[in-house]
């Protein structure tokens, strides 16, 4: 019986190790790729003009990223709703997408240091932008936000929003008029309004409707081996200029007190 018991001790005592240090590193290396979880969200992920190469301020990190590894990147389009659940499953090793740190997200993966910064913005018609004054004006609103994201955090404490598959299709459904206005990160907003399909909408101006500053980060497995590997990278590349580079290129901001405490 006393051999039993230590024999069950020492299964226990192993199987806590394994899960204090995930293998996702080696498991990542012998496949030759890392599959990271995204959307099409410009300016972080989004097609060239081929339509078949993803590019953007959070692409170029992914690749620069996978070949410090000496592995390719592999992008895997989810719904963002259920981001947490691929990356759990092990369908995506990472979600990197221009994603908000939440407390949520802290207690079910781990993410890595904020290396962006953001905050949410509504967006509307040009014509209609004299109907906000501020946020109240948005209770007698139809407002479109991506379901899971932080604009649907944002603005549910102030009205039921129409939760959709993206920030892009929120923005649809602005222009064709199902929705009054969507709530969006201003990263995508600066880089993709008043152009394309989108010409006919405008940001309602910050000091009118404002929300909080975000911190972007990527998401990771708990206890994954991945994530010291990912904030060394990060802190490299902030020290030789590359997210600098790239914040300027695609219009992000840089999260410079992440790298300088």
């Amino acid at each position: 019986m006393k051999k039993a018991a230590l024999t069950i001790l020492s299964a226990i005592a192993f199987l806590a190790s394994c899960g204090a240090q995930s293998g996702d590193l080696a498991a990542i290396k012998q496949s030759n790729y890392i599959n990271v979880g995204i959307t099409m969200y410009e300016p972080m992920d989004y097609f060239d003009e081929d339509g078949e190469t993803v590019i953007g301020f959070d692409a170029d990190l992914t690749r620069d990223f996978a070949k410090s590894l000496g592995v390719s990147a592999r992008f895997v389009p989810i719904s963002w709703d259920a981001k947490i659940l691929e990356l759990t499953s092990k369908k995506i090793d990472l979600i990197w997408n221009g994603m908000t740190i939440t407390e949520e997200l802290k207690s079910a993966i781990d993410l890595s240091l904020p290396y962006a910064t953001n905050y949410q913005c509504v967006v509307a018609k040009e014509t209609r932008l004299t109907e906000f004054s501020n946020a109240d004006s948005l209770k007698s609103m139809k407002v479109a936000v991506e379901a899971g994201s932080a604009g649907e955090k944002a603005v549910s404490s102030i009205v039921k929003p129409n939760a959709v598959s993206s920030q892009e299709a929120a923005l649809l459904e602005v222009k064709s008029g199902t929705s009054d206005c969507a709530v969006i990160d201003v990263t995508m907003a600066n880089a993709i309004i008043g152009k394309g399909d989108f010409t006919a909408l405008a940001s309602v101006p910050a000091e009118k409707i404002s929300f909080d500053k975000e911190d972007f980060g990527v998401g990771v497995r708990k206890n994954s081996d991945v994530t010291p590997k990912l904030n060394s990278f990060f802190q490299d590349k902030y020290a030789d200029g590359t997210l600098k580079k790239l914040g300027d290129k695609y219009g992000v901001a840089v999260n410079d007190a992440a790298f300088t405490k």
